[in-house]
Formats: C-alpha cells, sequence, structure tokens
C-alpha cells in the first residue's frame, strides 16, 4: 500500500499542474520513441551517451522528426556533472519533405539522494538553427524527482521543464513540459524508460500529449 500510494503522489504531482495548464487550447498527440548506446570511455570519469529518436504528430498518424546526437559528460563527483551535446534533427514539413537542424549546447547537472529518493537538475544553454549564421539560443531547465521501490527494479519519477529564452524576447518563457513515468531496470547494462509528457506552450493555444519510451544499453 505504501508503494502505491508513492506512486500515485508522483502521478498527481505532475498531472495537477498539467491540467490547470489545459484552458480549452487545442491538442495534438503522439509517440516519441529514443535508444541509446553509452559506451564505456578511456577516463573512468568520462560518460558518452550515442542516440536515435523518433517523433510522431497528429495523433500518432504522421512523422514529426528524426533525431541523432551524441552527449559527452565529465563527472567531477557523484553530486556534479558538465558536459555538451550536438543533435541533427530531419524535420517534417507540410509537403512530406524532410528539412536539416542543428542544435549544440553545454550543459550542467545536480543530483542527490536520500535513500530510495533522488533528484537532480539538468541545465542546459541551446542553440538552435538551420543556418550558420541564424542562431537561436534558450535555456532548459529539467527538475527530477523519483523513488526506488524497494525489492523491484522499478523507479517511478516525475519531471518539470520549462523553457525559456536567451536574450531579449516578449515572453522571456516560452514552454513547459510536464513528465511523469517509471524507469525498469532490465539488468545492469540496460534501463527501459516509459513515460507520459504534456507540453504546454505558454503564450499559444497548444498542447501537446506524449507518450514516451525509451531504451538505454551500457556496455
Amino acid at each position: 500500500m505504501k508503494r502505491l500510494m508513492m506512486i500515485s503522489l508522483y502521478v498527481s504531482l505532475a498531472c495537477v499542474p498539467a491540467a490547470q495548464a489545459n484552458g480549452g487550447k487545442k491538442q495534438d498527440a503522439g509517440l516519441w520513441v529514443f535508444a541509446g548506446v553509452s559506451p564505456k570511455p578511456l577516463g573512468g570519469k568520462w560518460k558518452m551517451l550515442y542516440g536515435l529518436e523518433y517523433r510522431s504528430r497528429n495523433h500518432f498518424r504522421e512523422t514529426s522528426l528524426w533525431c541523432a546526437s551524441v552527449n559527452v559528460n565529465y563527472v567531477f563527483n557523484p553530486f556534479i556533472q558538465v558536459g555538451a551535446g550536438y543533435e541533427f534533427f530531419l524535420n517534417r514539413e507540410a509537403d512530406g519533405s524532410f528539412s536539416p537542424e542543428y542544435r549544440y549546447y553545454p550543459e550542467a547537472m545536480l543530483s542527490c539522494q536520500w535513500g530510495a529518493f533522488s533528484a537532480g537538475l539538468r541545465s542546459r544553454l541551446m542553440n538552435t538553427f538551420t543556418q550558420v549564421g541564424d542562431p537561436h539560443w534558450e535555456g532548459r531547465n529539467r527538475l527530477k524527482a523519483s523513488y526506488a521501490i524497494r525489492g523491484t527494479r522499478l523507479k517511478p519519477f516525475v519531471a518539470l521543464e520549462p523553457y525559456h529564452e536567451v536574450g531579449p524576447a516578449e515572453h522571456r518563457f516560452k514552454k513547459i513540459r510536464y513528465f511523469a513515468g517509471c524507469s525498469l531496470s532490465l539488468d545492469r547494462r540496460q534501463t527501459f524508460d516509459l513515460y507520459y509528457l504534456r507540453e504546454d506552450y505558454l503564450h499559444e493555444a497548444f498542447l501537446r500529449n506524449v507518450i514516451q519510451v525509451e531504451y538505454n544499453l551500457s556496455f
């Protein structure tokens, strides 16, 4: 019963703000699937992640984009990491063609743990562009809390992630994401995440509902 109450609390914390954000906005739904590989680098304090992601839209009926990514982090200690990443997007246009988009970012992560509870803050400064001379800088900060259920390989979690413009802007905060889901450790090398994501474009009449699946392999 205690475990069930904890899971219910996490889901409630994520869904209540999202429900309040509705306000009669137009909504879409999609599936996001991510597969990541983390080879062990030469240095013990380095972490690498290569990823491939697929996203759908229009209520799961069509492809939204494909994304290939690479991320490198240096672990100072169990509490602090810094790193950088690069993402290459192929965005599907209205006529069915695909157009490229690029992104790079530095990032920093803080984390802590109290028994079965853990929490972390990840901050990224991202530049997303289609032309090198046309940068678009924005910040992205994700606060995540999780709970490892004793005697199982399950770790339910919730997260909150606002996006904000960097530099002069009419609306500094552009959108916010709410997460609620669960992580399953298949073994020491493999993890599987399943969660619900709600993305609210704060100054537009639009909400996105996403089912996201992630698989990560370390070796």
